[in-house]
């Protein structure tokens, strides 16, 4: 098996969740897997065979993003000849670019995998209020245009990404299957969901302008049935938004209604999609969400926008439901729909349960990983 690095700027828990290790024994069948990320701490360990080397992340966020490049050109290079890495995959295209600029200078022979997970240039500055973004946005084009036309293999979770990674680079051969999903875990759960007198909408994600919670809030006052509850769960980066947020609830005298939860774990998570009659994702830019498909494989009816990216998995009327992005009425058109009749919400929701765990899978996930390995 080829020796695989995988270079990460995401956040692990410690110690490593279920779902986590799982996905690394998943890949450790196909490739001997070595892993860079960061955490509360620095430390070195082997689990599920694979070698993790995780640094500790800085609270200040641009510190943090010095730190990941600081550690994607000197250390990861130090790993690549202590293990003689065959294959170095970098997560995404931006805090991925000194380190394709050491393996260029320092290991020419070594394979590189780009992985694509979201809207790499304009993320950022939607959810960070980033000063001059006019500037960042530039820099991210060059950037991502370096990374994406020296990778040897693309990956891309939804046929958004792959189309965002094509702008860059029309010939660039681009494979595409979804994250990592721990099907287990959530197409057992026992639902206690049903035609109740209230019904409970479910927001799951950061509490940022591109995801939109504060539009389900607006539409609330609109809908034929005002038996609902919203709950939102996740974090709140942005504090302006958040302020946003509780204006629109008090406006709407919504405080009964709408109830802003925080970060939950898993486990919590699982209780929400339980309970839950809908969710929501309003988003103005998304690839392929995660909490999507943790909600239909739950049977939890979906409502999402027609921004690219999600029709992959919703099908208007058959997987879920589709509004259209940015518009008010739309969204209250497709909740009035769900709700007028929702034994037919259900059913959909069972439809939808049935189309992902036909479509998608632990082996897909990790037989698809085989299939770049080999390619490159």
């Amino acid at each position: 098996m080829k020796r695989v690095l995988f270079f990460s700027a995401t956040y692990y828990n410690l110690p490593l969740s279920d779902n986590l290790k799982k996905k690394f024994q998943f890949l450790s069948e196909v490739s001997e897997c070595t892993v860079v990320a960061f955490s509360n701490k620095n430390i070195e360990f082997q689990e599920e065979n694979t070698n993790f080397y995780i640094y500790k992340q800085s609270s200040f966020r641009i510190l943090n993003y010095l730190k990941i490049l600081k550690k994607s050109y000197f250390d990861l290079n130090k790993i690549i000849k202590k293990l003689n890495i065959d294959i170095v995959a970098f997560q995404d295209p931006i805090t991925s670019f000194l380190g394709f600029l050491r393996i260029k200078q320092s290991h020419p022979n070594i394979k590189i995998v780009l992985e694509s997970h979201g809207d790499f240039i304009n993320t950022l500055g939607m959810e960070k209020n980033l000063f001059l973004p006019s500037l960042y946005k530039k820099a991210f084009n060059s950037i991502a245009q370096y990374t994406i036309d020296n990778a040897d293999i693309v990956r891309a979770v939804s046929s958004s990404t792959e189309e965002q990674v094509l702008s860059f680079n029309k010939s660039k051969n681009v494979v595409r299957f979804p994250a990592w999903i721990d099907f287990e875990v959530y197409k057992n759960v026992a639902s206690t969901r049903e035609d109740n007198q209230i019904y409970k909408i479910l927001f799951i994600g950061s509490v940022t302008d591109r995801k939109k919670p504060h539009m389900v809030i607006e539409a609330l006052p609109k809908l034929n049935n005002k038996n609902v509850e919203f709950h939102i769960v996740g974090p709140t980066p942005n504090q302006q938004y958040l302020e946003r947020i509780n204006n629109l609830i008090d406006e709407y005298n919504l405080e009964d209604k709408v109830f802003i939860h925080g970060i939950k774990d898993r486990d919590e998570v699982i209780e929400f999609y339980k309970t839950s009659n809908l969710m929501i994702l309003p988003s103005v830019s998304e690839a392929l969400a995660r909490v999507i498909f943790e909600s239909q494989v739950t049977s939890c009816p979906v409502l999402v926008t027609d921004a690219p990216g999600m029709q992959d998995i919703v099908i208007d009327g058959q997987t879920g439901f589709v509004f259209e992005s940015n518009n008010l009425e739309s969204l209250v058109l497709k909740m009035n729909e769900v709700f007028d009749d929702y034994n037919q919400s259900i059913q959909i929701g069972r439809n939808a349960k049935d189309f992902i765990l036909e479509n998608f899978s632990e082996d897909k996930f990790k037989f698809s990983f085989k299939k770049i390995f080999d390619l490159v």
